[in-house]
């Protein structure tokens, strides 16, 4: 490769440009277009021949541009679209009907869904891929409020009527010491239930369950 005609180019380029590593390898070209072997030159500026080869090949095709970093494709992501669209779709959905007996979904829930699915990954990548997507995790407040909170009642009774459903709470005896699943449900959610944490969008005021 003949680097003489591009001598005035690359000397440019080892006083002016802004980017050190162009102007380092600049100096090593510049060497062999004065007339030093690819050996020679490359131990002159302390690099492997083989990189000055490289960088001469990338400047004789493309100028200054040949001389620096070209981008790096980060590492692809480990859940894909069609995963972020099954995350997506689930925190809008009931997760008992996916088969998991809780009103809420959690991380840990998430991370089986998906493996069950195909994606076998740990519950920090789900976290940090909910978190890319803009979804948090919102935490109740804790005050009274929800004790009037009728929407919270509706809930908890249809979850316990779905966990008594698939058989995974019993139902004990209508008795005053152990009222009945209407009542019980009612008194559960009123004096000691909390609002139900929600996953929410960044800026959307509704949660996506």
């Amino acid at each position: 490769m003949d680097l003489t005609p591009h001598a005035a180019a690359l000397r440019r380029l080892t006083r002016t440009d802004p980017d050190p590593r162009v102007r380092h390898r600049a100096d090593g070209l510049l060497l062999v277009a004065g007339g030093l072997s690819l050996t020679e030159a490359a131990h002159r500026v302390g690099c492997a021949r083989n990189s000055l080869r490289s960088w001469a090949t990338r400047f004789l095709a493309d100028g200054r541009d040949g001389l620096a970093d070209r981008a790096r494709q980060g590492r692809p992501p480990k859940l894909d679209g069609r995963a972020r669209r099954l995350l997506a779709a689930a925190l809008r959905s009931d997760p008992l009907r996916h088969g998991y007996p809780v009103a809420v979904w959690t991380v840990a829930d998430l991370t089986d869904l998906l493996g069950r699915t195909g994606w076998a990954v740990s519950p920090a990548t789900v976290y940090r891929t909910l978190r890319a997507m803009g979804y948090r995790y919102r935490r109740p407040r804790h005050d009274l409020r929800h004790r009037q909170d009728a929407e919270a009642v509706a809930s908890a009774k249809h979850a316990l009527a779905e966990l008594q459903k698939r058989g995974l709470l019993t139902t004990p005896p209508a008795t005053e010491a152990a009222p009945s699943p209407a009542s019980g449900s009612s008194t559960w959610t009123s004096a000691t239930c909390t609002p139900t944490p929600t996953w929410r969008r960044s800026g959307s005021a509704a949660a996506s369950r």
